[in-house]
């Protein structure tokens, strides 16, 4: 399974909510509707990390991603928080 965006493509944060309504991944609320910068992508795979462990599944991925055009904020999101720019 490859990463569904490439080092240096534009996303966007959009919002995913779970099953009940609530929002899947709260930290990132704040940064939703930000755009940036793929910087890089993890595969979960052994390296399934605890927050994302009971919201993704091992064969999903993560990434780096820079915020805005010259913030120096960097954050790091599952890939159902991101869609292309």
């Amino acid at each position: 399974m490859k990463p569904k965006y490439a080092k240096g493509q534009r996303v966007k944060v959009v919002s995913v909510k779970d099953q009940h309504g609530h929002a899947k991944y709260a930290h990132n609320a704040k940064y939703v509707g930000e755009e940036g910068l793929v910087l890089d992508s993890f595969y979960l795979g052994q390296f399934h990390v605890l927050y994302y462990k009971d919201r993704l599944p091992e064969d999903a991925y993560i990434y780096k991603v820079r915020l805005g055009d010259f913030d120096a904020s960097m954050i790091t999101v599952a890939e159902e928080e991101l869609m292309p720019v």
